[in-house]
């Protein structure tokens, strides 16, 4: 099967309950129970009304006794369980060159990932970056020609543009168009907005067919009246993958130095669509970039991050266990091995379409931060390299280094090929100007919570 067809399988009834006792499983709740409800439920393929008493009997499941973990979805009970880190005063002259340089982090970071999303394991990445002379990645992915045998063939039509040499401009991508979202939505409704502002900018700018897991779920909900205070919560397997998380980084642009501010604001935006730790990625996410305009080391910046979502989630856990992974290993590779080996066991996150979720992605956006430092190309090569969803890990990687380093910083073999450009499907949005989007953003930034 390929690509395509399994991801337009992952929404008939059987595959969407098929996922839900995945991440079931990955909750806490009682395997061998889940087993025999996944036996049943691979019998044949089923329609919605012959799913439902399944997605009954799901509800109903009991969690194993003792569960190590905490994991609320409410705004209070998750600020409650945290400690936030007080940050110093930022320098409000040098915040829009910051956010400038988030964003030509961030699409360049997108641009070298793209081609390589969801195509190959990292083994398979590192050999043909070998046979490309091209390993370790410091640049855009090289197309070699011919390509090479045992490599398949890349099915997205656009892989030619985002090759080194072949980049024009910021190719059309979600890791965009969430970024677009955000500032158009904030720009309308303010810091005020709700998750129910963020539902209809979806309905009246996205097709259908051009969002996807959680997300595509729940516009599917809100065409059907579902309010947007409980979208998530019907029929969406996804609440834990990383879409939430790719939707974050504007309001960490807008609280330069406020990581709790910029939090808060991530998760009325992702609890439209996620729980749990698809709200935490999102608020981890926002809270870095926030941290990135005052803090100047990898770690303190991820750990001003973590202070921002509960420290008993898998999220938090994991992060952790990274960032103790990089201090014992003597290579990123050998890093990467303990996450791969991690990440399998607890998230299947080289089977199917897993790769999308939320905490193997952290773990790689954590290992690229940790192994770039103050190195750009190094931040968004180690993160990419490593595979699972590479664009929107080294979307993230550089956003939070282009903040960090500010744009006149920024390798200029990353940011020259992107012409100031960006491809767009929301309306009077194609065409735009990174720098003019860097501008409106910065006009957005508070400086006081």
């Amino acid at each position: 099967m390929n690509r395509i067809t399994q991801r337009a399988n992952m929404y008939s009834p059987q595959e969407l309950l098929l996922a839900e006792l995945d991440l079931r499983e990955q909750q806490g709740f009682d395997h061998r129970l889940l087993a025999e409800l996944r036996t049943a439920v691979s019998q044949a393929p089923l329609s919605p009304t012959e799913a439902e008493p399944f997605w009954q009997q799901i509800v109903n499941l009991p969690r194993v006794p003792n569960w190590l973990y905490d994991e609320p979805d409410d705004l209070g009970a998750i600020q409650q369980s945290c400690d936030s880190v007080k940050l110093a005063g930022v320098d409000e002259t040098a915040v829009p060159n910051k956010i400038h340089g988030g964003l030509l982090g961030r699409f360049a970071g997108m641009m070298l990932g793209k081609p390589l999303e969801g195509t190959w394991p990292a083994a398979q990445i590192w050999r043909y970056l070998e046979l490309a002379d091209a390993y370790p990645l410091r640049d855009y992915v090289p197309l070699r020609e011919p390509f090479p045998d045992g490599f398949p063939l890349p099915v997205w039509s656009r892989w030619h543009d985002t090759t080194r040499g072949n980049i024009r401009r910021v190719v059309q991508d979600d890791d965009v168009e969430y970024t677009l979202a955000a500032l158009l939505i904030l720009q309308k409704h303010g810091f005020d907005f709700t998750s129910a502002d963020v539902g209809q900018f979806w309905l009246d700018h996205f097709a259908y067919g051009r969002v996807f897991t959680a997300e595509r779920v729940v516009y599917k909900h809100l065409v059907n009246g579902v309010a947007a205070e409980t979208a998530a919560d019907l029929h969406n397997p996804y609440r834990e993958w990383i879409g939430a998380q790719i939707r974050a980084d504007v309001y960490g642009y807008i609280c330069p130095g406020q990581p709790r501010r910029a939090a808060a604001l991530a998760y009325k935006d992702a609890v439209l669509s996620h729980r749990g730790n698809g709200i935490y990625g999102a608020m981890w996410v926002a809270a870095m970039v926030a941290a990135a305009f005052v803090l100047d080391e990898p770690e303190a910046i991820i750990r001003a991050g973590l202070a921002e979502i509960p420290p008993r989630s898998r999220l938090h856990e994991a992060v952790e266990k990274v960032i103790g992974w990089v201090k014992r290993e003597k290579s990123w590779e050998d890093a990467f091995r303990q996450i791969k080996q991690f990440c399998r066991r607890r998230y299947n996150a080289d089977v199917g379409e897993n790769w999308i979720h939320t905490i193997p992605n952290a773990c790689l956006v954590t290992l690229g931060l940790l192994y770039g430092g103050d190195d750009f190309s190094a931040g968004v090569g180690t993160a990419v390299a490593c595979g699972w969803d590479t664009d929107c890990n080294g979307a993230t990687v550089g956003s939070i280094l282009g903040v960090m380093l500010d744009a006149d910083n920024i390798p200029p073999h990353w940011t020259a090929p992107l012409n100031n450009e960006i491809e767009s499907y929301i309306p009077g949005e194609n065409g735009r100007a990174i720098s003019d989007l860097a501008q409106q953003i910065a006009q957005l930034a508070h400086f006081k919570e």
